[in-house]
């Protein structure tokens, strides 16, 4: 038999709106990823380790993996060795049941592939079925975004409601009396509330029952209102409320369960498959509870991804007649990008059925997943997010002529022969240059490569302030300057929006001497029709907006928000995953920043006709935000010229990100044909 290997990465994957309760907000969903091989096959699975719900952190997480990854790599290859592990194994889960979840589904994924089977008929159970009927929740946001969340949910279908409360009585009966009100104007009858407390009461747990009293609602359930595991006030709510209390932190093993044997009142459980450590731990949890009789709410954690939604559903399914509810399945209503495919999220009604055709509209189109795919594992097509291109580089400052300091990433010697200096786009940085540079370096050691941050970007001061078209402009020439003390010749290249920094600056710089090329990588001298429309109406919103409602942004406020995503740049999950992860990345600008970036695009199409350095444009065929075509007709003459070439790469517009060693090639192999300064004296 092949042996069995574990693979560990954090997932952060980015939430198209931040979740707020009483406990934390969230603009990422934050997840341990596991990827379990053996031979050709993979399984993946995920846990979400919440310090305030389980007490695991990253430092406990890492400790808990070095200490066990290596006896169950040894141990867990078969299911009946996995299932014994986590009979023997109870007090080490219980010490990171998130961990474990991942691990464990992981290996289940694992296993059933290798077996032909669903992970559900691998062990036993039914079918993947459905359907799963998903529940509405609200977190504690501003009133008018909580109503139009409410519109949605209801126009959606949505009839089920959890309400996080804030601890502010009139805040939290005015979301209740929303839901009511807005349901009835769109005559949607029965609907069903319920509140989570997250624990609001904790150290003052005598005030809840009045709290909740006092909200004037009918509640199907009340979630942890208290500190954890606090069964005498929990039996005190749910007696003086008459409904039940819906243990949730409460309960994640058989003992805390078993805390609750003759508890005075009633109970729910909800279970989320992380917080109880697995798959296996949870139907455990399902069966004591069906001896009880107790309710089931199958619950999820903000931005998990595709494989706990699916985890959950063998779960909820297992519940049978004692589910009441389930949770999650936002998928990519809520998950801006996640490693799995298909993004499970629910549909109308709050429903997911896998006995169905599953359709879901991606970057690629209307893709379907056909019922049978869920017979494999999972059934979903999972890959393993990783740091493809390490930091190399070494990061400094150049002090601008005005004082303004800018930093800059340089990868080899800091003077020399060669140095190329890569001009960054509109909504990055010097950092989305490391893969080209790293592969520049790998074929052409000598050569070094500069790449700085534009004023207002990466890691500069005063993000998404611009300053003026003349003094960013005057920033690359003070870079050239400077290395024209230090290299014998420069290489000027612009990617995107950097080559219309590159054209201005190279007509001013070309007779001096130390400049000897321009490279363009998918020049962005004109938009194509799609981004040029998206970008007139982000403008136009943006007006409205100021004037509607009378705002007055300060002048070096950013705000205007850059009308680019992640998949117009890349498909490729590499580039995607940076993308993501990145904190230094232009999401916003100032008002005059919109009219800068305009005014150095119409300066860039006279400069550029003024080049008679030797010149290279790289274009990228399946570029979403380039227009091709026409930066072709206007450069015809230009590129048509002796020593200039035109040349077209298989790629999205981020060329870097997905073919970076072709990409340097091609710079390297047209650097090669410039000539140097004796020859050209020679030629003169």
């Amino acid at each position: 038999m092949k042996p069995l290997v574990l693979r560990f990465s954090e997932l952060r994957v980015p939430l198209k709106m931040t979740f707020r309760h009483a406990s934390a907000a969230r603009t990422h969903g934050e997840s341990l990823w596991v990827e379990a091989s053996r031979g050709e096959l993979k399984g993946y699975g995920e846990g979400c380790p919440r310090e305030y719900v389980t007490g695991e952190t990253r430092a406990s997480c890492r400790q808990w993996i070095g200490t066990w990854a290596p006896e169950i790599q040894r141990e867990c290859i078969t299911l009946e060795a996995l299932q014994d592990w986590v009979r023997r194994q109870s007090a080490a889960i219980d010490a990171s049941p998130s961990v474990w979840c991942a691990i464990e589904s992981a290996l289940l994924d694992l296993l059933a592939q290798e077996r032909g089977q669903s992970v559900e008929a691998m062990l036993g159970l039914a079918a993947p079925g459905g359907p799963h009927v998903y529940s509405a929740v609200l977190g504690n946001d501003e009133s008018w975004k909580t109503r139009f969340l409410i519109d949605q949910y209801l126009i959606l279908g949505l009839t089920d409601f959890k309400v996080k409360l804030e601890g502010n009585l009139e805040t939290d009966r005015a979301k209740f009396a929303s839901v009511k009100e807005l349901a009835a104007w769109h005559n949607v009858p029965n609907t069903r509330l319920r509140a989570d407390a997250n624990n609001l009461w904790a150290h003052a747990p005598d005030q809840a029952l009045d709290y909740l009293r006092a909200l004037g609602f009918e509640l199907f359930g009340i979630e942890e209102p208290v500190r954890p595991r606090d069964v005498d006030h929990h039996s005190r709510i749910s007696v003086g409320l008459g409904c039940p209390v819906i243990l949730d932190e409460s309960l994640c093993t058989m003992a805390d369960l078993e805390r609750y044997n003759g508890a005075p009142g009633r109970y729910m459980a909800n279970l989320k498959v992380s917080r109880v450590g697995g798959v296996l731990r949870g139907l455990q949890l399902v069966a004591a509870l069906r001896q009880r009789q107790w309710p089931i709410i199958i619950g999820a954690h903000v931005g998990e991804t595709s494989v706990l939604t699916r985890a959950a559903m063998l779960i909820a399914d297992a519940a049978g007649d004692l589910l009441v509810a389930q949770e999650g399945g936002f998928g990519s209503r809520l998950v801006e990008r996640e490693p799995a495919t298909p993004s499970l999220r629910w549909g109308r009604g709050g429903t997911i059925d896998l006995r169905r055709p599953y359709a879901e509209v991606t970057t690629e189109g209307l893709q379907l997943t056909m019922p049978q795919a869920w017979s494999s594992g999972w059934g979903l097509k999972c890959r393993a997010p990783g740091k493809a291109w390490p930091e190399s580089e070494t990061v400094a400052q150049q002090t601008m002529s005005d004082g303004y300091d800018i930093h800059y990433r340089q990868w080899g010697p800091s003077q020399g022969a060669d140095v190329m200096v890569v001009l960054h786009g509109g909504m990055s940085h010097s950092a989305w240059q490391r893969p080209l540079a790293q592969a520049v370096q790998a074929r052409a050691p000598g050569m070094s490569v500069f790449a700085p941050d534009r004023r207002g970007c990466g890691l500069n001061a005063g993000r998404g302030d611009l300053a003026s078209a003349v003094r960013t402009i005057d920033d690359v020439i003070e870079h050239l300057e400077f290395l024209a003390e230090r290299f014998e010749r420069i290489h000027l290249a612009g990617w995107c929006q950097g080559a219309q920094y590159a054209a201005v600056a190279a007509e001013r710089m070309q007779n001096k001497g130390s400049l000897a090329s321009l490279l363009l990588i998918t020049p962005g001298f004109f938009w194509n029709a799609r981004f040029r429309s998206v970008i007139d109406m982000t403008e136009r919103v943006v007006q409205a907006l100021l004037t509607h409602f009378n705002l007055a942004p300060e002048r070096e406020e950013s705000f205007v928000p850059i009308p680019l995503q992640a998949i117009d740049f890349t498909l490729a999950p590499e580039g995607l995953d940076f993308i993501d992860r990145d904190a230094l990345k232009t999401t916003e600008v100032t008002l005059k920043s919109v009219i800068v970036m305009d005014e150095v695009q119409e300066r860039s199409w006279e400069s550029i006709l003024g080049i008679h350095l030797p010149l290279l444009a790289l274009m990228a065929t399946g570029d979403r935000i380039v227009d091709n075509n026409k930066v072709r007709t206007y450069l015809h003459q230009l590129l048509a010229q002796p020593g200039n070439a035109v040349q077209e790469i298989d790629t999205g517009h981020a060329v870097q990100f997905e073919q970076p060693e072709q990409l340097a090639e091609m710079l390297l192999t047209f650097i090669a044909t410039v000539p140097r300064p004796a020859q050209v004296a020679v030629a003169g």
